[in-house]
């Protein structure tokens, strides 16, 4: 405790005091007995620690000794002209005048002031080698004079010769210069095999280094050649010129390895490379005379030199360390860690240039151009031997350098093409749903197809019959009108083929090579093969075709996202009764299908895109079956075996199958529709109603006889027509499918249509027979003569809509239900009259029947039509058809807007049918329908002259699908 006395006793009372020197003292006798056993732990340390001081005493001593025995003997060494480079023995004369020896040493003086000029002019004819020579031997120069000591000698001289003072600072700054720049050479891919020996020879005598040194010196210097291939200073550079400058770098590397380091221990006699150690044996050889030519040039033109001690005539530098050859695995080791580096370099520098590339064209040109590079060293040592002696493997500079990197670039890019594409067309769909009008041609075919056009007519490519490799938009307007393609849909799809036909002609140019390329350089190419410059064609093309799909299906999946919201919103649309926004709904899912169905037939470039691999497997079987007998397959054959189940087939269905979920949309709308206009009018039977149904009935004149044999004459009245609401329904759905195209849509979705509509008809009568039908009685609560007119209304209903699918499970059903409403309205007629109205009733029947033919024939099926519209030309009756004129001569098309599942014209002995045109559109009413105009009398006949020389194809594949 440390505390002032006073204070002490101030704080604390006596005893406590008493405690505090007790604690003390006893604190006292411990530090003691502490110092006592450290001094005796210690002692022998301290005995150590000065033996050990004697010891270092004298070894100091020695050590001093021997660095003054070691400057005695430097400076015997200097004395005798030994200090560096071997030299001839000093002379033994010791007689020779003054005067000579003082000539000999301006002589020394002279050839050293002349050093600097030749050096520099060494270095700068990159004759370094030699430079390096100079300058050892201005250094042995300056050792035997011993400027650079501080002896009596050096003074004198110094004394002498003023201008020596600043001599030897004049020649020392050369060794950094000669050294700066022999690595600089070793950065230059382009020096010869003897200037990178000659550099590293250079270093190895003014560092004093080992083969095994400069060797890694050497791959260092290349390493970082190669990394500033990509460096910033180089982007004014061509991508072209950076791609094919690194990959000549690093073959040029390897080649000099293999030329400067390499040693073939088997068979030193006969070794052919090696450079670095032949040429380093040359230069520090005494037995090699060829040394002398340092002095032997301009340096020994002066008078001067033949004062020239032997010393310095003779001269010849030395390695302290041996120069021995560097063993082949230490070799092989280095050099393909060092490849490993440079792999991992050049795919980081040379995969960032190639983003920078926009087109399969130019990585093309890029591809070709280090072929011919890597083509060019054919005739040089063989490449393989050089690979095997320095990386003890084959080495391929394109298939591990480069390849990797231009295969996932050409991806990218055409993966990249593949995205605008498929976002483009999204775009366009989408803005093309959005720019609908009532007014626009995706809103009414009809208009669309029958307003001529300037661009109308085909090429004349056209009309020359069925020429191979026919494209659709050679066909002119006509075609994409007989196909209800709109100019929207023909322009989205325009615009995807191009993309795609770019896209392929891009990706050609690297996959394939074409003949004329071939033809031209059959006498200009090496006959040393680098590599396969279409190796990689398969990859590709699947590729292509892989994404081709996923595209496909990204846009089909758009259409199916844009059709579920036109359903959903359709049905908002309907309940709200907003007639106009649900029929520009229906419009959209229209133009979505006819998108579908058109980029089938108007994007030929798309189908080339997803059979790319097969039209190449075909190919491939062509060239085959041309080289084997003429039993093999045609090529035809051929085709059609590749052809079955591919994926162009796949991705059509999946195309068309969106067509028909857009067709049922109509379908569904367009029927419900029309039931519901048709509903009202059937359920409604007041008088007034009964009258604006009405139609004209036709009076028949009939005799009987009596049970007397006597004749009696009687009228009857039986309904000539259908009622106008079932008319105004069948026309109205006839409008309706001319509106969208009817020439053009499938069978399927007419038959769907027709089929939809006639079972909605049918349940709607069996609704009006419940109605009717009174309790207790099978007897309907309708009149006889309503019960007729419903009979010739359902009869002319199932005979004009004959375009029903007869193979589908519900025609059965079909067909049953039907007969029991035929049987409900004709037990409401009396048996008797049955009988007798029964003929005259289905004369009427086939009579109205054959009349509507033209105008409802959309609804019926191609073969029944056929048979419906000649039947009364053949009984020889003549009546008023409303029909187009005829035909002078058997055209291409059937009766319009009918559509025809034959694509071939038919034969001579067929019945002339007349050619028929779309009416006029308009909007459906249950009133007494206005007369029909028709569009041939106003239409031009130039424009249906050319009809019937249309024998090609063009427009054969109109309607049935």
């Amino acid at each position: 405790m440390e505390m002032d006395t006073d204070a002490l006793f101030e704080k604390f009372t006596i005893e406590e005091i008493r405690k505090v020197e007790q604690e003390t003292r006893a604190e006292i006798e411990k530090k003691k007995e502490d110092l006592r056993q450290m001094v005796g732990e210690r002692y022998r340390d301290l005995i150590e620690a000065a033996d050990t001081i004697s010891d270092m005493k004298n070894c100091a001593g020695k050590i001093v000794q021997s660095v003054q025995t070691m400057q005695t003997y430097t400076n015997e060494l200097q004395q005798t002209h030994m200090t560096r480079g071997i030299s001839a023995k000093p002379s033994q004369v010791k007689d020779r005048s003054v005067n000579k020896e003082f000539y000999g040493i301006a002589s020394q003086i002279k050839l050293l002031l002349d050093m600097p000029e030749k050096i520099w002019s060494s270095i700068e004819s990159s004759q370094h080698l030699k430079a390096t020579q100079l300058y050892l031997l201005a250094c042995h120069i300056v050792s035997s004079l011993q400027l650079d000591s501080s002896t009596q000698q050096s003074a004198q001289l110094l004394a002498w010769f003023p201008l020596l003072s600043r001599q030897w600072t004049a020649i020392s700054h050369f060794k950094g210069g000669i050294l700066q720049s022999c690595r600089n050479i070793l950065k230059n891919a382009s020096v010869s095999d003897q200037g990178v020996a000659d550099a590293l020879c250079s270093i190895m005598l003014l560092e004093d280094s080992s083969p095994r040194q400069v060797f890694t010196e050497f791959l260092l210097a290349r390493k970082t050649s190669v990394q500033q291939c990509f460096h910033s200073s180089q982007h004014g550079t061509s991508i072209k010129s950076q791609v094919c400058g690194v990959i000549e770098q690093i073959n040029i590397t390897l080649r000099q390895i293999y030329a400067v380091f390499y040693h073939q221990e088997q068979d030193e006699e006969n070794d052919c490379c090696n450079l670095l150690l032949k040429t380093l044996q040359g230069v520090v050889n005494p037995a090699d005379q060829k040394g002398l030519s340092i002095l032997s040039d301009d340096l020994m033109m002066g008078s001067f030199t033949k004062h020239l001690p032997t010393s310095i005539t003779g001269f010849k530098p030395s390695l302290r360390t041996p120069s021995t050859p560097i063993a082949a695995g230490y070799l092989q080791q280095s050099v393909e860690q060092w490849v490993e580096t440079c792999i991992k370099d050049v795919h980081n520098g040379v995969g960032k240039l190639l983003n920078y590339v926009a087109s399969i064209k130019a990585l093309t040109s890029i591809r070709d151009e280090l072929w011919e590079l890597l083509a060019a060293n054919g005739d040089q040592v063989s490449w393989d031997k050089v690979c095997k002696s320095v990386v003890n493997r084959r080495l391929s500079l394109w298939e591990e350098f480069i390849r990797p990197l231009f295969l996932t670039r050409v991806q990218a890019i055409t993966q990249d093409s593949l995205d605008k594409t498929c976002t483009s067309t999204q775009q366009l769909l989408t803005q093309a749903l959005q720019d609908m009008e009532s007014t626009s041609p995706e809103c009414d075919i009809a208009s669309y197809v029958w307003k001529e056009l300037g661009i109308d007519m085909p090429s004349p490519s056209a009309w020359k019959g069925r020429a191979q490799n026919k494209q659709p938009n050679e066909a002119g307007g006509l075609y994409m009108k007989s196909r209800a393609f709109t100019p929207r849909t023909q322009s989205i799809c325009s615009t995807v083929d191009s993309q795609l036909k770019t896209l392929l002609d891009d990706l050609a140019y690297y996959t394939t090579q074409s003949e004329e390329k071939t033809q031209d350089n059959v006498a200009t190419t090496p006959t040393y093969n680098p590599f396969d410059k279409y190796a990689d064609c398969t990859t590709l093309q699947s590729f292509l075709q892989i994404s081709c799909s996923k595209c496909i299906h990204r846009i089909l999946d758009h259409v199916k996202k844009a059709l579920q919201a036109s359903s959903t919103q359709l049905d908002t649309t309907k309940k709200l009764g907003q007639n106009q926004e649900s029929l520009m709904l229906v419009d959209r899912a229209l133009l979505l299908g006819r998108f579908c169905v058109a980029m089938t037939e108007l994007s030929p470039h798309l189908e080339k895109a997803i059979l790319i691999s097969e039209e190449q497997t075909i190919t491939k079987m062509e060239s085959a079956r041309l080289r084997t007998s003429k039993t093999s397959r045609r090529p035809g054959q051929v085709k059609a075996v590749l052809s079955e189940d591919n994926d162009w087939m796949k991705i059509k269905l999946e195309l068309l199958s969106q067509t028909h979920e857009s067709y049922n949309i109509w379908n569904k709308y367009t029927c419900s529709v029309l039931l519901d206009e048709f509903k009202t009018c059937l359920m409604n039977t007041n008088g007034a109603s009964l009258l604006k149904a009405a139609t004209h009935w036709d009076t028949i004149e009939i005799e009987e006889e009596t049970e007397d044999g006597k004749k009696v004459s009687s009228k009857i009245r039986l309904p000539v027509q259908g009622s106008w609401y079932v008319q105004s329904l069948l026309y109205g759905l006839c409008e309706e499918i001319n509106r969208v195209g009817g020439h053009a849509l499938s069978r399927s979705a007419i038959s769907n249509l027709v089929s939809n509509t006639s079972s909605g008809l049918v349940a709607l009568y069996e609704d009006l027979v419940k109605e009717k039908s009174t309790e207790g009685s099978k007897r309907l609560a309708v009149s006889q003569s309503q019960a007729l007119q419903m009979l010739f209304d359902l009869r002319f209903i199932t005979v004009i809509m004959s375009g029903r699918n007869e193979e589908s499970k519900s025609q059965s059903a079909y067909t049953e239900r039907y007969q029991k409403l035929i049987q409900r309205f004709e037990g409401v007629v009396d048996p008797f009259d049955l009988d007798v109205f029964s003929p005259h009733l289905q004369a009427n029947l086939n009579r109205h029947t054959n009349r509507c033919t033209m105008l409802l024939g959309a609804l019926a099926s191609a073969d029944k039509h056929l048979y419906s519209s000649h039947r009364a030309a053949s009984s020889g009756f003549q009546e008023q058809h409303n029909v187009l004129p005829l035909a002078s001569s058997q055209g291409r098309f059937t009766l319009l807007p009918l559509s025809s599942s034959h694509n071939t014209a038919p034969s001579h002995g067929t019945i002339p049918r007349p050619q028929a045109q779309p009416l006029i559109p308009s909007s459906i009413k249950p009133s007494t329908p206005e007369p029909i105009l028709h569009k041939s009398r106003t239409a031009p006949a130039s424009l249906y002259s050319k009809f019937g020389s249309l024998k090609s194809g063009w427009l054969a594949n109109i309607g049935g699908q």
